[in-house]
């Protein structure tokens, strides 16, 4: 896991000029500042929570797991390299957390006989998705997004909230980019057909 936190650092940000405000907080929490760390929650916990709750589609297993994240990320504090963006490191240890749900999410779904072969991205109209997304029928869209069997749910969720590219996704899940591509595919399928009367 350690490994994954450092490569979150050094692929997924870049190193910034002068100091921001979230990383004079982080310094003063590495510093033994705890009441800067509970700053640093109140800037990130509602995007997390977003993030989390769009992979696990549960309101207890989500708060279960922020709250770990941000103990985990209080712990580890002196290993995050100030000069890069907070959220991305604290992303993945909640998609580490996350994942352990997911996976057994995953086994109860194994009779799901759907197939993920033959896609045309060409046939999904992905722009309608993501005008929804900002479009004040967006609870209709994230109800869903949260009804979808497991497997479309998270590559959609990373995909289109965290904004992870195909290999990101197919290294994260373990499973070949191809595969990211069809699930992507179906679940664009699903949503248009759940929504259809929005659009």
């Amino acid at each position: 896991m350690r490994k994954n936190l450092e490569d979150s650092q050094s692929s997924n940000v870049t190193p910034t000029g002068s100091k921001s405000e979230e990383q004079k907080l982080i310094e003063s929490v590495q510093n033994g500042n705890k009441t800067a760390f509970g700053k640093l929650i109140r800037i990130h916990q509602k995007r997390l929570f977003r993030f989390i709750y769009g992979l696990v589609n549960s309101f207890d297993i989500t708060e279960d797991i922020v709250q770990d994240t941000f103990v985990k990320a209080y712990q580890k504090i002196e290993t995050f390299r100030t000069g890069y963006a907070f959220y991305p490191w604290l992303a993945t240890i909640a998609r580490n957390l996350a994942y352990n749900f997911i996976q057994r999410e995953q086994k109860k779904e194994s009779l799901d006989k759907m197939t993920e072969v033959g896609f045309d991205p060409q046939s999904t109209d992905i722009s309608a998705l993501d005008n929804l997304l900002d479009d004040e029928n967006k609870k209709r869209l994230y109800k869903a997004i949260g009804a979808l069997p497991v497997k479309y749910r998270v590559v959609f969720t990373l995909r289109h909230f965290e904004k992870m590219d195909y290999s990101e996704i197919a290294s994260f899940l373990k499973i070949p980019p191809g595969t990211v591509d069809s699930r992507l595919f179906r679940a664009r399928q699903m949503l248009l057909g759940a929504v259809k009367d929005l659009l």
